[in-house]
């Protein structure tokens, strides 16, 4: 995480997840040979598991981070991705850190580096490269963390529309990793159709492992809620076993949401928190349905099953084309999770299954 120095009255917990933990470590312990895609539901913990993973290693390996965040970053222009990616490192600049030894941030470059990249008259793959080439030669492992780069997907080379940045980015990683073994590269997304696309591409498929970050399990939310001091920092109430599994029926393992409802409990009951709050998920899926009943009759699927195919929606007298578009909107929208390694859809948490459920009881 990044360091902080002040006391708060609710700290970010970090609760289980030892698998995944030690599924990453055996990642960046072997020589670099394919990317990582990690990918799973939205609030699963995805990006709080990659800082905790990199605050336990860094007192054992000599790494260089660089960890970009695209989930707000971009719009359609080619030179936002040069801005995000490359920084004029100056003087006395203060510089961000997850640890004492592991910066945040970008492939640092001086100004006439940046002002040949600008004007074209240098490749920032090239760039980036080298400077990869460089910490390898000091026996200091780079690691290339980017999380959400379907931000990408729709900014071209040069404006050239036949050119998208995403494709000569994966070249680039391939190369990296496959190719010249020179860095460790992670790509983090809850956009299961953006992974889908890889996953299909025979070339990247070759090239790249999948590793699923899931909700937690009910243990380790049931072990953070009956101990909330030690895990949360809070001690202005505690929860009895029977407040812990109300939560868990509303939000399952949810890191985020979990963190969301005891915030909310520091002025309001528990029993009121969570009816506003499966209250707003209802009113999130009413939205994204709006007067479109081709998503109600795809939503009426979850009343009877918690994970469905696309089989399951076929006979709900939608035509194909119309349904991929459909399906497509609501993955997009966050209202549903695809998994692109099993092919199956399922609603974006328990929190999701209950607003689909108060939907569809105040539709009637």
């Amino acid at each position: 995480m990044i360091e902080k120095k002040q006391s708060y009255r609710q700290d970010v917990a970090f609760v289980g997840m030892k698998k995944e933990l030690a599924g990453l470590k055996l990642y960046i312990d072997k020589e670099p040979s394919e990317i990582l895609f990690i990918h799973g539901p939205k609030s699963s913990g995805k990006t709080t598991l990659l800082y905790k993973f990199l605050e336990q290693i860094h007192s054992e390996q000599k790494l260089n981070v660089k960890f970009l965040d695209l989930r707000e970053t971009f719009t359609n222009v080619y030179e936002d991705f040069l801005k995000t990616f490359f920084r004029v490192e100056t003087t006395g600049e203060k510089k961000e850190t997850l640890s004492s030894n592991i910066n945040v941030g970008f492939f640092k470059i001086d100004a006439s580096i940046e002002k040949k990249i600008l004007e074209k008259r240098a490749d920032p793959f090239k760039v980036m490269e080298a400077e990869l080439l460089e910490l390898t030669q000091k026996g200091i492992k780079p690691v290339l963390i980017i999380d959400e780069l379907q931000a990408l997907e729709k900014i071209y080379l040069d404006n050239d529309k036949e050119r998208q940045l995403v494709t000569a980015l994966f070249n680039f990683f391939v190369a990296m990793t496959k190719e010249s073994h020179l860095a460790h590269i992670l790509i983090a997304s809850s956009d299961g159709y953006f992974l889908n696309t890889v996953y299909n591409d025979s070339k990247l498929k070759k090239c790249s492992e999948f590793f699923k970050v899931d909700y937690l399990k009910k243990e380790d939310v049931m072990e953070w809620l009956l101990n909330l001091e030690k895990y949360s920092k809070i001690k202005d109430y505690t929860l009895s076993e029977s407040d812990a599994e109300k939560i868990w029926d509303t939000v399952g393992g949810s890191m985020w949401e979990i963190q969301l409802i005891l915030a909310g409990l520091f002025s309001e009951p528990i029993d009121d928190v969570l009816s506003l709050y499966k209250k707003k998920i209802k009113g999130m899926i009413e939205y994204n349905i709006g007067t479109d009943m081709r998503k109600e009759k795809i939503l009426e699927v979850f009343l009877e099953k918690e994970t469905a195919h696309v089989k399951d929606f076929i006979h709900r007298e939608i035509p194909a084309g119309e349904l991929e578009k459909l399906l497509q909107d609501m993955v997009r929208n966050n209202i549903l999770y695809f998994d692109p390694t099993e092919a199956v859809y399922y609603p974006q948490g328990k929190s999701y299954l209950w607003g689909i459920r108060l939907y569809f009881e105040l539709a009637a």
